[in-house]
C-alpha cells in the first residue's frame, strides 16, 4: 500500500505540517474573517486547484494525490476536509475543461489563488437521482442569459461565490438540452434560501432564479453536455469519497487509542478479543475501501474517472466507512454517544455518502448495468 502511494507522502505530510502551523489556529477562531484567510492560506500553500492546470496557477497533480491530501485534511478536521474537496475536487475542473477561455481565466485563477470558491446545483424539488428531469432554463437574450426554475441541497452555497448550475437551453425534454452557467450570487434575480440543516449539522440551501440575468459569456457549455459534465463530476464523486474515508480512519484511530486507555473488570479494552476482532475488522474495510478508491483514481485522466471504478468505490466506501464509524462508537460505549466526543459527528457526516453524488441503489444500478451490457433504465415506460 505504501508503495501504491509514494508519490502523494511529502504532500501529505506537506497538509499535515500547514495544519499545524497555521491552519488549525484559523479553523478555532472560527470567524468570516478566519475563514477568508484560511482559505487565502491555503491557495499560497499551494492547496487549492491542485489538479487544476498551470496555466491558471492550478499544479497538474494526479487525482490520486490529491485524494489522499483531502483524506489527510479530513481527519484533522471536518471543515477542513470539506476546503479542500472543494478547491481541488470541486466543479472547478469541468469549467477548466469545458468553459471557454474567459471564463477559465477569471474563474479557474482566483480559485487557485484561494479568493473564490464555487457550489453545484444539480438536483431540483423533483429531479434528485432523476437528473435528467431537471426544468430550469436558460434562454439567451442577446448577451444576457435568462434563468428561470430552482435547484436543492446545494451545499456550502452560503459561503461560495458562485455555483456551476446545470439547466436546458432547448425544449425537447431531453438530455440533450442540458448545458451550464456560472451563476455569480450576486446575479440580479437569483435568490438563497435560509438553508435547511442536515443530519451532519451542515445548512443545504436551495437556490432560485426568478429571470435571473447573466452576461452571455458566463455560460460554460449548451446543450449536448450532460455527459461530458457528468465525465468530470466522477472527481468530485471521488473528492466526497475521500472526506468519508478521512472520517473513519480518524473513527478508528480515535478507538483504538481509547480501548487502550479505557480500563473495565481491572483490564484495558484492548485486551477483550471481541474487540480486538472488531479493531481488525475496521482497519480491513478501511483498507479495502482505500484501495478500491485510489483504484479509480489512479485510472482517471485528470478528474475523468471511468464510471464503473467510481461507482464500484462510492457503493464501498459508503457502507464500509459508515459501519467503521458506527463500531468506533460502540467500541466507546455511552461516550461514543455524547457529543461531546467527535465520532458521534464523524458518524453523522459519513451517513451522507450514501445519498449524494448518486445513491448507493443508483451506482448498483450503473455497476450491474455495466456487467449486463443493457441500460436499465428506471424510467417509466410509455
Amino acid at each position: 500500500m505504501d508503495k501504491l502511494t509514494e508519490a502523494a507522502r511529502d504532500f501529505v505530510d506537506a497538509a499535515k505540517l500547514a495544519y499545524e502551523r497555521r491552519y488549525r489556529a484559523l479553523l478555532e477562531e472560527g470567524s468570516h474573517e478566519a475563514t477568508m484567510r484560511l482559505k487565502r492560506q491555503m491557495g499560497e500553500d499551494g492547496f487549492c486547484g491542485m489538479t487544476l492546470p498551470r496555466a491558471y496557477g492550478g499544479m497538474e497533480l494526479p487525482l490520486l494525490t490529491v485524494l489522499r491530501v483531502t483524506q489527510a485534511f479530513q481527519v484533522c478536521d471536518m471543515r477542513l476536509g470539506g476546503l479542500s474537496h472543494r478547491f481541488n475536487t470541486g466543479p472547478m475542473g469541468a469549467v477548466a475543461a469545458l468553459a471557454p477561455e474567459a471564463l477559465r481565466q477569471r474563474y479557474v485563477t482566483a480559485l487557485c489563488r484561494g479568493e473564490i470558491t464555487m457550489s453545484i446545483g444539480i438536483s431540483e424539488p423533483h429531479a434528485g437521482s432523476a437528473a435528467t428531469a431537471m426544468t430550469t432554463r436558460a434562454r439567451i437574450e442577446g448577451d444576457k442569459v435568462v434563468l428561470n426554475g430552482s435547484k436543492i441541497f446545494v451545499s456550502f452555497a452560503d459561503e461560495s461565490d458562485c455555483t456551476l448550475l446545470y439547466c436546458r437551453f432547448g425544449n425537447t425534454g431531453t438530455p440533450g438540452d442540458i448545458g451550464a452557467v456560472i451563476l455569480p450570487h450576486d446575479a440580479p434575480g437569483f435568490s438563497l434560501s435560509a438553508g435547511t440543516r442536515n443530519m451532519a449539522g451542515e445548512l443545504q440551501y436551495e437556490l432560485f432564479m426568478d429571470d435571473c440575468r447573466l452576461p452571455a459569456d458566463h455560460v460554460v457549455v449548451q446543450s449536448n453536455a450532460f455527459g461530458k459534465l457528468i465525465k468530470h463530476y466522477n472527481g468530485e464523486r471521488l473528492g466526497s469519497v475521500a472526506r468519508q474515508l478521512g472520517n473513519a480512519e480518524f473513527c478508528l484511530n480515535y478507538a483504538i487509542d481509547y480501548i487502550k486507555e479505557r480500563q473495565q473488570f481491572g483490564r484495558e479494552l484492548a485486551d477483550f478479543q471481541g474487540l480486538q476482532w472488531m479493531i481488525a475488522d475496521m482497519k480491513v474495510k478501511l483498507d479495502a475501501a482505500q484501495l478500491l478508491t485510489w483504484r479509480a483514481a489512479a485510472n482517471a485522466h485528470g478528474e475523468e474517472a471511468d464510471a464503473l471504478e467510481t461507482s464500484i468505490s462510492k457503493v464501498y466506501v459508503a457502507q464500509a466507512t459508515k459501519e467503521i464509524c458506527d463500531d468506533a462508537l460502540q467500541l466507546l460505549g455511552g461516550y461514543g454517544y455524547m457529543m461531546e466526543y467527535p465520532i458521534e459527528h464523524r458518524l453523522r457526516e459519513t451517513r451522507g455518502g450514501g445519498l449524494y453524488g448518486g445513491t448507493t441503489q443508483i451506482h448498483k444500478n450503473m455497476i450491474a448495468g455495466h456487467l449486463l451490457g443493457r441500460s436499465n433504465s428506471q424510467w417509466k415506460k410509455a
